[in-house]
């Protein structure tokens, strides 16, 4: 099976993906592909459009954060898609939370912008959610999308992309604290576990991690492939010559 990721950012997603990786089973081929690996760093600047407007942000490989307008996002996540089922992918995980429902193609997709609302909403429901995006951008479309599922969101910010992401991990937890958050949704694929251990250290309540959640969905996709040895099991119970 070829499994194949999508960032909004720049491939190889060094960050992310060897964790993902590490939670599948194996044999398994996988394809990585970004939307900035395809733009000049004009064309880059030029997906912000510096408004109120509704945002991404991502990293390439360097590091470096960069903020995109979904909007203007759409049509270039759509190319690397197809450009990944051109290669061969069985499956594309796109990796980002985002709404990317417009995006069409031949084989599965995963959308974690329309998985994470409805595992978080049933999760969450009668509880105080603390929410933590990774721009505090994002804090009006997050309170106002949130509030119309009916959840009662409190959100602030913490990016994963900088040398001081741990600490303002921490002061996002003081700020749901403060706000007597119940539960927590760290939302973005950019956060890792040391990030989680920063806003436990203030915070410690039952927290929803989006790459470990994003992990656990493409292993059950993906499910145990068979090795060498099970396959010649099945085959000789079916009479089937390997």
């Amino acid at each position: 099976m070829k499994l194949a990721f999508a960032t909004i950012g720049e491939a190889p997603r060094d960050d992310l993906v060897p964790y993902l990786r590490s939670k599948l089973p194996g044999p398994l081929e996988v394809e990585e592909d970004g939307v900035l690996n395809h733009l000049n760093e004009s064309g880059r600047r030029e997906l912000d459009t510096h408004d109120d407007t509704l945002h991404m942000v991502t990293r390439d490989r360097e590091g470096n954060a960069y903020r995109l307008n979904y909007q203007r996002t759409l049509p270039h996540m759509q190319r690397v898609v197809d450009g990944l089922v051109e290669r061969g992918a069985d499956m594309v995980v796109i990796l980002c939370g985002a709404d990317w429902s417009s995006v069409r193609a031949s084989v599965p997709v995963v959308n974690p912008g329309v998985l994470f609302p409805n595992l978080v909403q049933a999760l969450g429901k009668g509880l105080k959610l603390g929410i933590i995006k990774p721009d505090e951008g994002q804090i009006p479309h997050t309170v106002k999308h949130y509030t119309a599922i009916g959840l009662d969101p409190v959100v602030t910010a913490a990016s994963p992309y900088g040398a001081d992401r741990l600490e303002l991990a921490r002061r996002a937890a003081e700020t749901l604290r403060d706000q007597g958050a119940e539960m927590i949704w760290m939302t973005c694929v950019g956060m890792d576990e040391d990030m989680r251990d920063a806003v436990h250290e203030i915070l410690p309540l039952p927290t929803i991690l989006a790459r470990s959640v994003l992990a656990r969905i493409i292993a059950e996709l993906v499910g145990e492939l068979p090795t060498a040895g099970r396959r010649a099991d099945a085959a000789a119970r079916k009479g089937v010559a390997l």
